[in-house]
Formats: C-alpha cells, sequence, structure tokens
C-alpha cells in the first residue's frame, strides 16, 4: 500500500518546481486581468481600467458554450445492426455527459462546458476527473467534475498520466462535514488560508490526502480498476490550449514552461497596460479640463481664496490690486490620436476584431464581412481544438468504466441528432458492445457559417451530374450525426406529399386530432371517391392490356421455361378465378378480381 509521507511529498515536490510556480503566477496575473483590477496610474493620475480583457474573454468563452456538438460512430460500410450498436453508444455518451450536468445544476454549479471553456480561456490547460460512482442503493451515476488547473500537478510518462493530484482549501467544519474528521491545525492558518486537500490519482488508485497537522487519509488507498485498451490509467483528463509543445530552453534563464498552454490574453498582455496609460492620461486631461487651473496674483503674494471659483454662482471677493488668472491649457500631443488607434489595431489583432462584437461603423459587402471573421480563427479554433480533446477523454474514461458491467444498466436521456429526437431508456453495456470508436466535434456557431453551408451542400448536389452523393454531403458538409435516421426522415417527409392521397390522409388525422370530425368526413369521403377512380381506371387499364395481348395471338400464361417439368396429365389443375367476360383472369389484377 502507498505510504501517504511518499504521495504527499511527490506531490509537493513537483508543485514547488520553479516551472510550475512561473506557470501558476502567469495563470493569477491574467485571472487579475479578466477581475478588472484597477489600474494605477499613478500619483496626480485620473485611473482607466479598460474592460477589454473581460469582453475578450467572454467572447470566447462565449464561442466554445455554444457550439454545436457531434457525437459520432462511424458506421460506413457497416450492416444494420452495427449502425444501431454504434447510435446506442453515441446516445449513451450524450446521455451520460446530460446526467453530469444536471447533478452539477443540482450543487448549484455551471455545467461542465461552461467551467471548461472557462479555464480553457483564462489558464490555457483544462484538467479533471471522468468517473462514475455508485450510490447506497448500488445506482450509478456519472461524476465529471472540472478542476481549476492553477490547484493540479501532475507527471506524464510515454503512457499518458503517470499520477495527478488536485488541491483544494477546505476550513475545518467543511471537512468535518465531507469526511467526518477532526484535525488539528493553527486557528488563525486554517481560517485565512485553508487547510490544503489533496485528490490524487495513480494507474492504480485513488486516496484523498488532508495535510494539516501532520497528513492524513479522508480516503484510504483504493483501486479505482479503470482499464483503457488492456492498460490501467488514472481517470482524469488533461490538456493545454495552443499547437506549441513543450519547450525547453538552453542559454536563457527563463522558464519557457510559462508559455506552455497559453490564455487568450497571450499577445495582449503589454498592450492593456499601454493601452490603460494612454486613456488615463486623456481622462486625467479632461478633468483637468473641466476644473481649469488658475492662479491668484496679489502685491504681497498672499492672498488665497476662500471660496470654490469653479461651483456655479460662487462670488468671490478679491482684495485690491489682486487679479486671478487661467492657466496655459495643457492639451495632448497632436499625435496622440494616432498612437491610441495603433494600440487598439493592435489589440484586435491579438484578440478579435470588432466586427465579432457586432461594431460595423460602415456597411461592408458578404466577401469582406467573412474576411474580418476569419481573424477570430486564432483566437477561437485552437481552444476549440482543447475542448474537444476535454470531451474525448471525459468520454472514453465513461465508456470504459462502463464497459466492464460493474455499473449495472443505466437509465439514459438526452437529445439525440439534428433532429432534436428525445430519448429516455435503459442502455446496457451489452447494447454499445463493438460499437465503434467515438468521435467528439464541436462546430463553434460563427456569423454567417450556416447559410454558406446550406449554400456548399446545394450547389454540390445541382445539376445532373452531383458533384458527390448526398451521403457524403449530409456528413461532411452539414455535420450531420446519424446520416441513415436523417436519410429515413427526408424519405417519409416526401411520401407525405408525392401523392395526393397521402396529403388527404395527413388533413384527416390532423382535423380528428383537433375535433374537427364533421371537415374531416369530407376529406374522408374526397378520399374513398379518388381511391374508386384509380380502381376502375387501373381495371380498364388491364381490360385494355389483356385485348391487345390477345390481338397479337399471345396468352397471359407466358412460354415454358427452359428445364422446367411440363405438368403431369393426371394432376388436378386449379381453375384460374373469374374475371371480365372476355378476359383472362390471371393476368387482371386483384383490384379487377374484386380483392
Amino acid at each position: 500500500m502507498a505510504q501517504i509521507d511518499n504521495i504527499l511529498d511527490k506531490i509537493k515536490r513537483r508543485f514547488e518546481a520553479e516551472g510550475f510556480k512561473q506557470q501558476r503566477k502567469r495563470m493569477e496575473e491574467d485571472y487579475s486581468l479578466y477581475r478588472m483590477n484597477p489600474y494605477d496610474a499613478g500619483e496626480g493620475f485620473q485611473s482607466y481600467t479598460s474592460n477589454t480583457p473581460r469582453v475578450l474573454a467572454d467572447k470566447i468563452m462565449a464561442y466554445l458554450t455554444t457550439s454545436s456538438m457531434v457525437v459520432r460512430v462511424p458506421n460506413e460500410g457497416k450492416d444494420e445492426k452495427l449502425r444501431i450498436v454504434g447510435s446506442n453508444k453515441e446516445k449513451w455518451v450524450i446521455g451520460a455527459l446530460n446526467l453530469a450536468d444536471e447533478r452539477l445544476l443540482r450543487m448549484g454549479q455551471p455545467n461542465i462546458r461552461e467551467q471548461l471553456s472557462f479555464h480553457i480561456a483564462l489558464r490555457g490547460h483544462f484538467a479533471g476527473r471522468s468517473v462514475l460512482n455508485t450510490r447506497p442503493d448500488g445506482s450509478a451515476y456519472v461524476d465529471i467534475t472540472a478542476w481549476d488547473p492553477l490547484h493540479v500537478i501532475y507527471e506524464m510518462d510515454d503512457e499518458g498520466i503517470s499520477w495527478i493530484a488536485h488541491r483544494r482549501k477546505r476550513t475545518k467544519e467543511s471537512i468535518k462535514a465531507i469526511y467526518n474528521m477532526d484535525v488539528s491545525a493553527p486557528e488563525q492558518e486554517a481560517e485565512e488560508q485553508g487547510i490544503d486537500v489533496w485528490d490524487y490519482y495513480d494507474r492504480e488508485i485513488n486516496c484523498i490526502i488532508i495535510d494539516a497537522g501532520g497528513p492524513k487519509f479522508a480516503k484510504k488507498p483504493t483501486p479505482h480498476n479503470v482499464v483503457i485498451q488492456g492498460m490501467p490509467c488514472a481517470p482524469c483528463f488533461v490538456g493545454v490550449v495552443g499547437p506549441q509543445p513543450y519547450v525547453q530552453g538552453d542559454l536563457s534563464s527563463e522558464y519557457t514552461s510559462r508559455e506552455y498552454g497559453e490564455s487568450v490574453f497571450a499577445a495582449n498582455r503589454e498592450l492593456f497596460e499601454d493601452y490603460n496609460f494612454a486613456m488615463s492620461s486623456m481622462k486625467t486631461l479632461i478633468s483637468r479640463a473641466t476644473r481649469h487651473p488658475y492662479v491668484v496674483t496679489s502685491p504681497d503674494g498672499s492672498a488665497t481664496l476662500e471660496t470654490d471659483p469653479w461651483r456655479d454662482g460662487t462670488e468671490v471677493d478679491l482684495p485690491s490690486n489682486t487679479t486671478i488668472d487661467l492657466l496655459p491649457e495643457i492639451t495632448m500631443p497632436a499625435n496622440t490620436n494616432d498612437y491610441v488607434g495603433l494600440i487598439a489595431s493592435e489589440l484586435q489583432r491579438g484578440g478579435l476584431p470588432n466586427v465579432a462584437y457586432g461594431e460595423l461603423q460602415f456597411q461592408l459587402s458578404g466577401y469582406a464581412a467573412n474576411l474580418l471573421r476569419s481573424g477570430a480563427e486564432h483566437q477561437v479554433q485552437p481552444r476549440i481544438y482543447a475542448l474537444e480533446s476535454a470531451y474525448q477523454q471525459i468520454s472514453e474514461l465513461l465508456l470504459a468504466q462502463y464497459s466492464t458491467g460493474d455499473y449495472g444498466t443505466m437509465e439514459m436521456r438526452g437529445k439525440y441528432n439534428e433532429l432534436k429526437k428525445w430519448f429516455m431508456g435503459p442502455i446496457s453495456p451489452d447494447d454499445i458492445a463493438e460499437g465503434g470508436p467515438i468521435e467528439i466535434a464541436l462546430k463553434p456557431q460563427m456569423p454567417q457559417d450556416d447559410p454558406q453551408k446550406v449554400t456548399m451542400a446545394q450547389m454540390m448536389r445541382e445539376g445532373p451530374n452531383p458533384l458527390a452523393p448526398d451521403v457524403w454531403i449530409w456528413d461532411n458538409i452539414l455535420d450531420v450525426q446519424d446520416v441513415e435516421d436523417f436519410k429515413k426522415e427526408i424519405n417519409a417527409q416526401a411520401g407525405e406529399t408525392l401523392d395526393p392521397k397521402a396529403v388527404m390522409i395527413n388533413v384527416v388525422q390532423a382535423l380528428m386530432a383537433k375535433g374537427q370530425q364533421q371537415e374531416a368526413m369530407v376529406y374522408l369521403d374526397m378520399l374513398r371517391k379518388a381511391m374508386k377512380k384509380e380502381q376502375q381506371e387501373e381495371t380498364a387499364m388491364d381490360v385494355q392490356f389483356q385485348a391487345m395481348m390477345q390481338q397479337f395471338g399471345m396468352t397471359g400464361q407466358g412460354p415454358d421455361q427452359a428445364g422446367q417439368a411440363p405438368p403431369q396429365p393426371n394432376a388436378p389443375q386449379e381453375m384460374p378465378p373469374e374475371g371480365p367476360p372476355g378476359v383472362n383472369a390471371a393476368v387482371v389484377s386483384n383490384e379487377a378480381q374484386g380483392f
């Protein structure tokens, strides 16, 4: 069994490493920008604090939280049975994510996507655990918990996470309530800083350590038995934002780990300060202009004003030979606006263009607007990839645990595919076995993306020789999750309008559902007449066809097939049913015969 001192020692050594400390320092500085901590321009200045950092981060979070998620098991070339298994697997993942969000909602917390989006945007990292747990009654529930990367420490090897730990500060009272443990710690330290509680996972065990007055196990090392592809693994997920790998310096003494996994403020940290200073200077001069500096001149130089000359209606008594003169007005340098404009343009390049916030100073063409919107990709797309990675890891961990069968059969519910079909029901581990790998894709809802995709899809299928089959267009252009179900719905919709009788049936059903039975009877009578008319026309056509065959000396029986044995002379012959006079009933339709 793992020793508590060894585990805690390993955690603290890693946590206090200089590289991780620099990384945490950068996270704290970025969060102060997001909080809009007041900027201090210095003594004698009116300080100005821009809201640009918070608006930028909130906009990026909005792109992440509103993006559409596609959960898919590839089904190309598979039979119907495997397609159903893949569909069950997709529904299970969607249902598991919904159950986890419902649990967080009951706890008064944002859902898992909102929490991950916050950390991805502001920290540049994401981490958490993804486990199935059981309640005292034996029922299973989904526990997806996002951890603040500021308080996460981990170690990797060639197989992934070797171990990972998350720290949370708790009071003595909360430790007593949650873990039923009394801890000893200096009262002032416990109240001001909180007590460190470490949630530790490695590939074999999970334990909870309380570091106060000597470490104690709040949860003793317990095997979690999580295995993926035959290899034990920690049921946790972790990742960073951006394409930059972990870079180690050589001659420089800088800690490059600080830039590993960057926030949305990476390109603008220094510019925010420059912009705040420029705006503070302008604010100061504007403030001075409303209360213009003045000088009082008297013979002996000792005269002062007893009242405020800038207050409305104030009368100022002046001694003889005493004057009040305004000092020359101080203005900003002539090129100040150019300087502020350069800073603002660089803030756009490092963040998001103003058009992303809906700011259009003049009318733009569709092409120009799309070109400006493309300036958001460098901020949005790396974070979309990070969020996809988080959900991919979460889904694979949950599926690996559920496939063991240790958690019984879970009741899943949610909305499935583009048609938003509601599903609710049990899905057992056997229902999702051999369903293929799960794929998670997120599509940010960028302005005008949907009309462009629809136009492209329509252009690719127009004309006598379409550029691509409908199935490919639905899958790759429109990002349809369940292509087969989508196709069935389109065919069913076409079937409701191709034949006038089908339209009348739908009308009758709608009228009956609204209680308008008399109106429904009118359409039922029209339907009866239409079907009778078609039956009569088909009978006449059958008679005409039989007459043509007799005219050319042909019978309705057709020639014997090669190799077919002739009928036995003594075998009883079945008489064909009677048809209309002069017509061989063997070639008359069932309707013509009265069936």
